[in-house]
């Protein structure tokens, strides 16, 4: 038989295929370190496959991922000037309704045994996804349908969008997957109570592998003009409302000046995020001598930069599920700063501070504590690392994702030693990067 997009013909062969509708961002990140975790703890012969957009952001997949960046999606972080927005969200949606066409295309050549999805925001996921499960059912009914469900309920992105978007479609299409996973023990509970069935819990995954890409030093000192007299705090990723720059503002003000840190704040902001009414609030406090702004989309090779500067990281999220910056936090060993909002609160074990959400007085003073006592941000910022490979290594949290949705592809059981061996190697490697870091 022929090759289809230079695959190989499924007879006789065992695959996992995960899908990530865009080519970068941290869902690709994510997706990319899961599949290397599970080509690691899978049975031999096992493929694994990462299904992805075609605006494929260089670099930040592992050499060692089978990658197919074929999806008719867009690069999310690009905004095309002078196009109508009505006009742009058809073209989109158009794009986007062709990419669900080509997953079910590959999934009925590849007949997997596995399909792994991820976070879908998008109304037309719920038809997709339908269709995408009675395919599996009538081509290989022991096939299954799983889904790393990262947000309880999509975020507002658009202009005058809340917080969080109703999304009432997403409770029946959980209906369509064989399991769903989740980030934390407190998220399993709040997906059960608003869907009505269950879902595993889950680590999310450490970031260690932003240390391998790393590129060459930015001169972040130089470029920004970061303080060298102040302890540095840093709020890093795309800068939607849910983040809570508002909040961090009005907290920061409440500081006394004489223990008020420093704050980087790097990302870009959404459609719906005010990124120019932040900066002129900053101004009217008087907080611009503790505040760097670099409003832009941070390149994967500079991301591991940004965590060695800083002393600390602070994520005031108004509302979360869970938070990629923060287990890169624990992966390059600093201390973190988070609201109590979704399974953020699960991470804190000894390495940093929780405050409630929308309280900045609460926040103000943690940033006073944090700021102030060096050897506490010292020995935080080892336990986020000892965290990091304990609780957080991708080969653990792969095996609990086969266990749950496809047991079958496991290793046998006289070959459980395998499996140690590897999980044994990641817990190493990082340490070492840790270290590095």
């Amino acid at each position: 038989m022929r090759k289809f997009w230079g695959i190989d013909p499924p007879a006789g062969r065992r695959r996992i295929l995960l899908v990530e509708f865009f080519g970068r961002g941290g869902l690709l990140h994510y997706s990319a370190q899961l599949a290397r975790g599970l080509a690691a703890v899978a049975a031999p012969g096992v493929e694994v496959m990462l299904l992805c957009g075609r605006a494929l952001e260089a670099g930040v997949v592992p050499a060692d991922v089978r990658l197919a960046p074929w999806l008719l999606t867009w690069n999310p972080h690009a905004r095309p000037r002078r196009l109508p927005r009505r006009l742009l969200r058809a073209w989109r949606g158009l794009c986007y309704g062709a990419a669900w066409v080509q997953v079910a295309a590959v999934v009925a050549w590849l007949q997997p045994e596995l399909v792994i999805l991820g976070d879908l925001e998008h109304r037309l996921d719920a038809w997709g996804t339908r269709w995408l499960h009675r395919r599996l059912r009538r081509q290989r009914p022991s096939a299954r349908l799983a889904d790393i469900w990262h947000n309880l309920q999509p975020f507002g992105r658009a202009p005058g969008e809340g917080v969080v978007r109703a999304a009432r479609w997403r409770v029946p299409m959980a209906r369509q997957f064989d399991t769903v996973f989740v980030h934390g023990a407190q998220l399993a509970r709040d997906f059960e109570a608003l869907t009505g069935r269950s879902a595993h819990p889950i680590p999310h995954g450490n970031q260690d592998w932003l240390a391998e890409l790393a590129g060459a030093d930015p001169r972040l000192d130089e470029r920004l003009r970061l303080p060298a007299d102040r302890p540095l705090g840093l709020l890093l990723g795309a800068l939607s409302p849910y983040k809570g720059v508002e909040g961090l503002l009005a907290a920061l003000a409440l500081t006394p000046p004489a223990r008020r840190p420093c704050i980087l704040i790097a990302g870009m902001p959404t459609a719906g995020a005010p990124g120019a009414a932040w900066r002129q609030e900053a101004a009217r406090r008087g907080l611009d001598p503790w505040l760097v702004w670099d409003l832009r989309y941070v390149p994967s090779g500079e991301i591991a930069w940004y965590f060695r500067r800083a002393d600390f990281v602070v994520l005031p999220y108004r509302a979360a599920a869970q938070s990629g910056v923060a287990h890169l936090a624990l992966s390059f060993g600093r201390p973190l700063l988070v609201t109590a909002v979704g399974g953020l609160p699960e991470l804190i074990d000894g390495n940093g501070l929780v405050v409630p959400p929308d309280d900045p007085a609460a926040l103000a003073q943690a940033l006073e504590q944090m700021s102030g006592d060096a050897e506490r941000r010292r020995r935080w910022g080892q336990q986020s690392r000892q965290l990091a490979v304990v609780r957080h290594g991708w080969p653990v949290i792969a095996r609990q994702v086969l266990a749950a949705a496809a047991p079958q592809l496991l290793p046998p059981e006289g070959e459980a030693e395998c499996y140690q061996g590897m999980a044994a190697k990641e817990g190493a490697r990082g340490v070492e990067v840790a270290a590095e870091s």
